[in-house]
């Protein structure tokens, strides 16, 4: 095998010189998703009352794209542990180093300590476990969810590097029906608060796995192309008619596990919807206008006007991803790679 870096990202090259699927090379539609996630968060946050559950609803959206290609990669594709972890730091930190830069110098000039409480746990990904453990919310606490994605990738690769065939699929199966079924028990039997319950890697990787799983399942088999349609309208459906844990976190979990397993697959307008230009643009921008967004909104919250909060939102997340996030990500991959494509360029030369 060797690597290729072109205009669309990192391919690979096969013994045959044939290119094989990476992770950077996009779909659209599952783009136009990740932009419908992010405009669902947007909703949450910035919307009417009525709307409040839509915030949640995108972000289990995120988790089911997260096991979706995540499987792609792993599982389906074979990536190595190694090449993954590196692809999952140039990914990640680049935009979230950014932010608590700027959010500490802004602290520090203006002498908001409390922005400063737990800045520990952003880096390292562990905002959930702050809040399982400590019982209390770091200030940027959503990012409670890139911590749990963080968590489910460590999770996916030890599954991905130590189990092989249908060892895998039971496993993936069993981490989505022990994940869903311990937030329904913690949630109904013993009556504790949703945020501990659902921010717990045990319950909140469920989803993930599940997607996983499906994505595993579903890729050969053949099945109505208005299923994925019907799922993400039945989600929406429960998302505007009930606040009950059993029908927004765990049915609502399966469904968009579904959705995120197959959106390309599914019959129109779905797909034309998903690859429109402003989903799609959305999608691309949306790790950093997923972590800029927060900011806003508590100015907002303050008195900002909802308009300038919006607009502010997406001016700073369209420089973060193409000034930060996406130059650091191809910085990152390409330091990782020149040591191999070095040796390589040698040994041809001999």
């Amino acid at each position: 095998m060797a690597l290729l870096l072109t205009s669309g990202g990192w391919v690979m090259l096969n013994r045959k010189g044939r290119t094989t699927a990476m992770a950077d090379q996009r779909i659209a539609a599952l783009d136009g998703l990740r932009g419908m996630a992010i405009a669902y968060v947007m909703l949450g946050h910035f919307g009417p009352d009525w709307l409040d559950g839509a915030g949640s609803l995108g972000v289990t959206m995120f988790f089911a794209l997260s096991g979706r290609l995540m499987a792609d990669v792993l599982f389906i594709e074979g990536m190595s542990w190694r090449e993954f972890a590196v692809r999952r730091i140039a990914r990640l930190y680049p935009a979230l180093l950014f932010f608590l830069v700027c959010m500490f110098s802004f602290a520090a000039a203006l002498g908001q300590t409390r922005l400063l409480a737990d800045w520990w746990s952003y880096p390292i990904f562990a905002v959930n476990l702050v809040v399982i453990w400590g019982e209390r919310f770091p200030p940027f606490d959503h990012l409670w969810s890139v911590s749990m994605e963080a968590q489910a990738y460590i999770l996916l690769a030890l599954i991905a590097s130590g189990l092989s065939g249908r060892k895998r699929l039971i496993t993936l199966m069993m981490g989505a029906t022990l994940g869903f079924s311990n937030g329904l028990a913690r949630s109904y039997i013993g009556h504790q608060n949703p945020f501990l319950v659902y921010w717990r890697p045990d319950v909140g990787t469920a989803v993930i796995f599940a997607a996983a799983f499906l994505r595993m399942t579903l890729k050969d088999v053949a099945f109505p192309a208005w299923f994925p349609t019907a799922a993400f309208a039945t989600a929406n459906f429960l998302m505007l008619s009930t606040s009950e844990l059993w029908a927004t976190a765990t049915v609502n979990g399966l469904l968009l596990a579904f959705v995120g397993a197959s959106a390309e697959r599914s019959v129109a307008p779905m797909p034309k919807l998903l690859e429109s230009l402003p989903l799609v643009f959305l999608g691309t921008i949306s790790y950093s206008l997923y972590i800029w967004q927060q900011l806003f909104m508590y100015s907002h919250q303050a008195g900002f006007p909802l308009f300038g909060a919006v607009t502010m939102s997406m001016v700073v997340a369209t420089f973060s991803y193409y000034r930060i996030e996406k130059p650091g990500k191809i910085a990152i991959l390409s330091m990782w790679h020149r040591p191999a494509m070095t040796d390589k360029t040698a040994s041809n030369r001999h």
